[in-house]
């Protein structure tokens, strides 16, 4: 693992922050994907036709059913996982009942956010007339396709913490009365009773396991999804000093391109059989050198996104330090900063009011001295 307090080159970081997702250790290099880049990870496990449609919503600025957040499906997914890899096991009868009534639970809510994806309220044209006008836009999906991208959201990585499964009878027996200690505390009881219920000592709850992703194959899309993540935060903090990136370069279809490529390499590790690096970062990938060096050129690439990434931040920032500079300057002579939201005053508000009403006065005018002119000819 590189050294994290000298990390020299991009891939140096990228090895790094691989190393640490997928070791679970320190804090966690990369922010949560965005909805927008897990759609575009998403994209990977998809048919072509489906990755256009989303690539020609996403440049057009059309929306998707958001379902309160692409990054809850991931953690229901790994607990439906994981309780189904329970249940095949050797369990006690009762612990099997209680993991099968969660299970019934997390599958019920996985459904509802697929039902609410797929049928795409408000999102997706439903009209017969409006569904062909789509479709020769080429921004319609029909319901079947929008299942698959769902179930491929499923799939995107992420470092959020996954509540615990309880494994034995003595961690179900904690859950359990962590979760009536919760649902006491939403009960309004008399002053009395709150008293005596707050004196109780708290229970322990099952905290979540420390996060970390099984290989670096998944680690690696989570990085270039938050590459994605941070070259959108640094277009809008830069503005015009970085609009030639904006205008030459296409992220979304590196993004996708990348994401295609390690979903591959992933599936093709696990038809294989062969543990994946699960202890980081690796150039051997263990399935040939013919795989090796497909994974050598996903680097290389990889690689090449974020030091242009970096690049478009350095820009962006130089450009907001100077714009820093330039307010300065203009707040010491009293004049209002260049970047500064334009806030009217009320005397900015009246004079534009009474600009307005310019027309109405200057015909009232000529009207008066018209008349005048009928009256007294000679003056």
């Amino acid at each position: 693992m590189v050294d994290e307090r000298t990390p020299r080159t991009a891939r140096e970081r990228i090895v790094s922050d691989v190393d640490r997702m997928c070791r679970g250790v320190g804090d966690v290099p990369v922010a949560e994907l965005s909805d927008r880049s897990a759609l575009l990870v998403a994209c990977g496990l998809v048919e072509p036709r489906i990755t256009d449609v989303v690539l020609t919503r996403l440049h057009q600025n059309m929306a998707f059913p958001t379902v309160g957040g692409f990054n809850q499906i991931r953690i229901i997914e790994e607990q439906r996982h994981d309780l189904r890899r329970i249940i095949a096991t050797p369990v006690p009868s009762v612990l099997r009942m209680a993991l099968r009534t969660r299970l019934a639970d997390l599958d019920r809510r996985y459904l509802l956010l697929r039902t609410g994806f797929t049928r795409g309220a408000g999102v997706f044209a439903f009209r017969i007339k409006d569904i062909r006008v789509d479709r020769r836009r080429g921004v319609h999906l029909d319901t079947d396709d929008r299942g698959r991208l769902f179930d491929a959201l499923a799939s995107t990585p992420t470092m959020a913490p996954v509540p615990l499964v309880p494994r034995t009878l003595a961690e179900l027996g904690t859950a359990a009365a962590a979760y009536g200690q919760r649902e006491m505390g939403r009960v309004v009881l008399p002053p009395r009773v709150q008293s005596v219920v707050q004196s109780l000592p708290s229970l322990p709850q099952i905290r979540a396991d420390r996060r970390r992703i099984p290989e670096m194959y998944t680690a690696m899309i989570m990085e270039v999804g938050g590459l994605y993540d941070r070259l959108l935060r640094a277009y809008a903090r830069g503005g015009r000093s970085v609009e030639e990136v904006r205008l030459q370069f296409d992220p979304e279809n590196e993004v996708v391109g990348l994401a295609g490529d390690l979903c591959r390499l992933r599936e093709a590790a696990a038809a294989a059989g062969v543990p994946p690096a699960r202890d980081g970062f690796t150039t051997l990938t263990g399935m040939g050198e013919a795989i090796d060096g497909v994974w050598a050129e996903v680097i290389e690439r990889a690689v090449a996104f974020r030091e242009l990434v970096e690049s478009v931040e350095a820009r962006a920032a130089l450009a907001v330090s100077e714009a820093a500079r330039v307010d300065d300057i203009a707040r010491e002579n009293g004049v209002r900063p260049p970047s500064g939201a334009y806030a009217p005053t009320p005397a900015d508000l009246a004079a534009e009011h009474l600009a307005a009403r310019a027309g109405d006065r200057m015909l009232s005018t000529d009207a008066m001295r018209r008349l005048r002119g009928q009256l007294d000819p000679d003056r």
